[in-house]
């Protein structure tokens, strides 16, 4: 049948139509084959030495209990692996779920991940050390301190090129997931508004029209209208939290996580904030970002800033966190963050700096890999010298252009957060860029795979 349905010597077989409807039928296939397969299994039928591992075997300390600096007897070493292992369908990929018991009693669940691309791993690794900086600074200042801005970062450890740990917490949930279980209660496939919003921009193209942004805007509030109502978000929270309280909890942790995100996406020039990557923890309300990476356009090398919105405020998630929570603790705590990072003494250029080097030079690594000649030319005129690590490094010639476009991406970077962190009454930028985020005419414009309805 898989032979069959892809066999491109049959007329119309290569259009993209066409390509596409088989590989939605095919995934809706592959899907239900997994449900069927076992969900758990014994951590001894796979690794005996884990299982019979304990901290008398050797002290270890709990992965990523390293990557902040803490006082030593403030460690927490692993007592014993627990017997069963989770196989989970997370991160867009079925991953085994772990659980290790600390030898304080408690036990810390984590993802055993395996990576596609070790170079972008290691990219996201480095924004998740920016934000664990940016944790303590927030944690010193007088306004962020009180409203307890803390951004969620898991704890991500490279055990090999392949394969990563992941902090998990078993309650968590994707947005995304969160429209697919709307979907599944109605019988309904969770790509059918994708496929609507193509269906009527095709048909306006076969009309010989353009797309104009009247028409997106059409489509989009069609979608709404019929397929995704705004309220989705705040439905499922209304029935997972039964009670007022737990609800009220979950709304205000959620709108200060949110605000947190929003802010470290638009200052940092990070990746668009898809609906897949953004979890919600429902046993606390906190929120976590999955894989967050400078959004570096391919060609310069520059941070890309050319996007319709600033930031995800999408309708589901406004409706949730409500109109007097954007207004209010949401379009304060974003200002509350630009300050705090505004403050001299806290030296955040040469964190960013230290950050926005590394990934430069892996921009330009890459770029060289991609142009043989370049890459042969470097490879001639680079000197070798040995770091402060013992460890030899190419000193490449055009170590200028790399110190250049750090020095350009960081005034980027500055200006955004010197421009939120002013106003002037009850006018900011802020407000401003809350609008955009959340205007219908802007939301039009972005790809359905970002799920703007959402």
């Amino acid at each position: 049948l898989f032979k069959t349905d892809f066999d491109f010597s049959l007329p119309g077989a290569m259009k993209l139509q066409n390509l596409i409807l088989k590989l939605k039928k095919w995934i809706k296939i592959l899907e239900n084959k997994t449900k069927t397969l076992p969900s758990s299994f014994l951590i001894e039928e796979k690794c005996r030495f884990l299982s019979n591992f304990s901290r008398s075997t050797a002290e270890i300390e709990l992965p990523g209990e390293f990557l902040l600096p803490k006082y030593s007897h403030y460690y927490v070493c692993i007592q014993r692996f627990m017997p069963k292992v989770e196989i989970v369908q997370k991160h867009g990929a079925a991953a085994r779920r772990l659980y290790i018991r600390g030898h304080n009693g408690k036990i810390y669940p984590y993802m055993v991940v395996n990576d596609t691309s070790l170079s972008d791993a290691r990219r996201e690794e480095r924004v998740l050390q920016l934000l664990r900086m940016l944790n303590h600074l927030l944690a010193k200042h007088k306004e962020t301190s009180r409203r307890f801005l803390n951004i969620t970062v898991p704890r991500v450890v490279a055990v090999s090129p392949q394969m990563r740990l992941v902090q998990d917490n078993p309650s968590s949930v994707s947005l995304l997931s969160i429209y697919q279980q709307y979907c599944g209660r109605r019988a309904h496939d969770h790509q059918n508004a994708s496929a609507r919003f193509y269906e009527k921009l095709s048909s306006v193209q076969a009309r010989g029209s353009q797309a104009s942004h009247t028409v997106l805007r059409d489509i989009l509030k069609e979608v709404q209208t019929s397929m995704v109502p705004r309220t989705i978000v705040r439905e499922w929270a209304s029935t997972t939290f039964q009670s007022a309280t737990d609800y009220w909890t979950f709304r205000k942790v959620l709108t200060l996580q949110l605000s947190l995100a929003a802010f470290v996406e638009y200052v940092l020039h990070l990746t668009r904030l898809n609906p897949d990557i953004l979890y919600l923890h429902q046993d606390s309300g906190l929120m976590n970002v999955a894989y967050y990476k400078f959004d570096i356009d391919d060609n310069s090398g520059e941070l890309d800033s050319n996007r319709p919105v600033p930031f995800r405020l999408t309708p589901n998630l406004s409706e949730m966190i409500t109109n007097v929570g954007v207004s209010g603790p949401f379009t304060a705590s974003m200002i509350a963050a630009a300050r705090c990072l505004c403050h001299p003494s806290f030296k955040i250029q040469a964190l960013l700096r230290a950050i926005l080097r590394d990934e430069m030079i892996t921009w330009h690594k890459k770029n060289m890999g991609a142009d043989p000649n370049a890459s042969a030319a470097a490879g001639h005129g680079a000197t070798i010298f040995v770091d402060a690590n013992g460890m030899q490094q190419p000193d490449y010639k055009d170590g200028e252009k790399v110190i250049a476009m750090v020095g350009k991406a960081l005034t980027a970077i500055n200006a955004r957060l010197q421009s939120m962190g002013q106003f002037d009454g009850t006018e900011s930028k802020v407000g401003t860029l809350v609008g955009a985020a959340c205007s219908a005419d802007n939301l039009c414009r972005m790809d359905p795979a970002w799920y703007p309805w959402l």
